[in-house]
């Protein structure tokens, strides 16, 4: 009975939770760290200069092999139906073995929902709010687990399918908690945005490592990722077998 329950907890949050999982991935204001305050961060190009499409591949490239792993926090400001959503996701994520840890936080209409997630391959652990037992998933919420706390990398191979000649635009240089990091703007479609065209900003460190992302869409609705600690070595484990809730 109550395996079933929190079962109907979770699904519950997952509907106050839908105007989160049209998008990819996103992160808090202010978090992004690159570790480089200089300016060697500056393209050799001048703001407004479109990408070629093969430029543009490879700054995606570089990248993405530097997010081996990745700990990123998330930002989502929504409107859905009226109402108000606001959540934030904090996580870590590895590549390969597929794994990865988060914590989200939403509120709507003043009701507070907080669920932890473990993932590993294809297993998935849950706990909900102040429970002290995880529910092993049996896959009935893997697509929902899947869309509310996405993968960093599942954002940056659908920012790479949507590349071509004159879609990236350098934008300029900014300053991000003390780095110089190069802005550049893309333009990508439904499968990124989840709702029709539009234009993510993406913010790349000195070596070429993503630090920030932005999305916003509509009037209402913005998101955003903020990615760091690329490439350290993570430690994602199940949960202890006692710690697990009995399905009887």
């Amino acid at each position: 009975m109550r395996t079933t329950q929190n079962r109907r907890r979770l699904a519950a949050a997952a509907l106050a939770l839908a105007a989160m999982s049209t998008f990819a991935a996103c992160g808090s204001e202010g978090s992004a760290k690159s570790g480089d305050t200089g300016s060697d961060a500056a393209p050799a190009i001048d703001p407004g200069t479109k990408l070629s499409g093969d430029e543009a591949e490879k700054l995606i490239d570089t990248a993405v092999e530097s997010m081996s792993t990745v700990h990123v926090e998330i930002d989502v400001k929504a409107v859905e139906d009226g109402a108000s959503v606001n959540a934030t996701t904090v996580g870590d994520y590895q590549k390969e073995p597929v794994a990865s840890q988060t914590k989200l936080t939403a509120e709507q209409d003043g009701t507070q929902t907080v669920m932890e997630i473990i993932a590993i391959d294809e297993t998935t652990y849950l706990r909900m709010d102040d429970d002290k037992e995880w529910m092993k998933d049996d896959g009935m919420f893997s697509g929902m687990v899947a869309a509310l706390t996405p993968s960093p990398f599942t954002l940056v191979d659908a920012v790479r399918d949507e590349l071509a000649d004159d879609s990236t635009t350098y934008v300029g240089q900014e300053k991000v908690d003390g780095a110089d990091l190069a802005h550049y703007s893309f333009a990508v479609g439904e499968d990124v945005t989840g709702e029709g065209d539009g234009d993510l900003d993406g913010w790349f460190d000195a070596d070429g490592r993503l630090t920030r992302l932005s999305l916003a869409m509509g009037e209402d609705n913005e998101i955003s990722v903020d990615l760091s600690k690329h490439g350290e070595k993570l430690t994602i484990t199940a949960p202890a077998a006692e710690e697990l809730m009995d399905d009887a």
